[in-house]
């Protein structure tokens, strides 16, 4: 068996660090969302306002364009048949199914969408406990997700948010 020269291992080490190079700028060029639901409070006018605050961050170093923020609660409860169902026939990982996707403007909330969030900028929208209460009025849960889709209708969910102040009839 032939030994390495000293150029070849050089050019090795080239390949490996221009991979490595390539590989982080493909993912620094990919957008990145991230959104988070939070208890807020707000003062708007001299009246205090609680609710969940809708968190919005972009990541990346890109500009992105938001198109709308909603919130899903779940509705109906789904079993394994279901699950299957939908995967088999929509090929996606059946995370949401039994979900319903609502609007923040069907309850007149302004969300400032469609804006452009800058890179390394955050935007917040704050739904009021009236709202929250009403949205999980109809939920077979207490928890509720936010939703947020860019302009080329790419969906970034948060993680479920247990509402603990829900009254249910």
């Amino acid at each position: 068996m032939k030994s390495l020269k000293f150029t070849d291992y050089l050019a090795i080490y080239a390949a490996i660090l221009s991979s490595v190079v390539f590989l982080w700028n493909v993912l620094q060029s990919l957008p990145r969302l991230k959104v988070d639901l939070l208890f807020g409070i707000e003062t708007i006018d001299g009246t205090t306002t609680s609710g969940i605050s809708v968190v919005v961050r972009n990541t990346s170093s890109h500009d992105i364009h938001l198109a709308a923020i909603g919130l899903l609660y779940p509705y109906i409860e789904v079993g394994v048949k279901e699950r299957l169902l939908h995967l088999w026939r929509y090929k996606c990982w059946p995370n949401r199914v039994g979900w319903c996707h609502t609007d923040l403007s069907n309850y007149a909330i302004k969300d400032g969408c469609p804006m452009c969030l800058e890179a390394r900028k955050s935007h917040h929208v704050l739904v009021p406990q009236s709202v929250v209460e009403q949205v999980l009025s109809e939920a077979t849960q207490d928890n509720i997700i936010a939703t947020v889709q860019d302009q080329l209708w790419n969906n970034v969910y948060s993680r479920p948010f247990k509402w603990s102040l829900a009254k249910k009839a």
